[in-house]
């Protein structure tokens, strides 16, 4: 009877756009077509440092306006979507790429506690799981850094990243191949310091992997 009513005070709803969906579902007849046709990202993209990348989804509609929503902490339901998106795009990638471990691009304590939740490592967790690798968290974020959505040019966004990102002590990655996720690529300079960062720790190879790009 609880779960009944429940359902009927909260039911289920398309991960886009909101729409009401039945149970079990993540996303709407229309959006899971959208997915396929309109938002499908269907040209090669390339990160400084990294030794490939990839992005499933175009960062527009409905797509663009789920990730803005999690990042202001209002809903996580992407996580389990939006990892089976990166792993359908991964799949045919891994056997070249070869990935030792997985880690993410982190945030804040203070992001991370107001939101509940962050979508990077919730990607990171559910794709190394299904490929049996390892989740590392390599990096960390400075505390009180400025969010990248507070940069207006892609200098600008480039020199807040160089300054907001480090390594993590103890993590060795000597020789490792390692899968670098995030949520989104807007100009590339996050990942592009995530990279430099895990190079510097001693990756031998980085490949990215982000849900969408701008």
């Amino acid at each position: 009877m609880s779960r009944l009513l429940l359902r009927l005070l909260f039911p289920p709803r398309c991960v886009l756009c909101r729409r009401s969906v039945t149970e079990g579902e993540l996303v709407c007849a229309v959006c899971a077509d959208e997915t396929e046709t309109r938002y499908a990202l269907r040209k090669k993209i390339t990160v400084t440092g990294c030794k490939a990348a990839a992005a499933p989804l175009q960062y527009k509609g409905n797509v663009r306006r789920a990730l803005l929503q999690c990042k202001h902490g209002q809903q996580n339901g992407l996580g389990k979507w939006g990892s089976a998106q990166l792993i359908d795009c991964l799949t045919p990638l891994m056997p070249e790429w070869k990935p030792d471990c997985v880690t993410y691009i982190p945030t804040t304590l203070s992001h991370w506690w107001k939101r509940g939740f962050y979508l990077p490592k919730i990607f990171a967790g559910k794709v190394a799981a299904y490929y049996t690798l390892p989740c590392i968290p390599t990096l960390r974020r400075k505390s009180f850094a400025k969010s990248q959505l507070q940069m207006h040019s892609p200098e600008a966004r480039q020199e807040n990243a160089r300054r907001t990102y480090f390594p993590r002590k103890g993590i060795d990655l000597t020789g490792k191949r390692v899968l670098l996720i995030d949520d989104v690529l807007t100009s590339g300079s996050t990942a592009r310091a995530g990279a430099a960062i895990l190079h510097e720790m001693g990756a031998a190879e980085v490949f990215f992997v982000s849900l969408a790009k701008a």
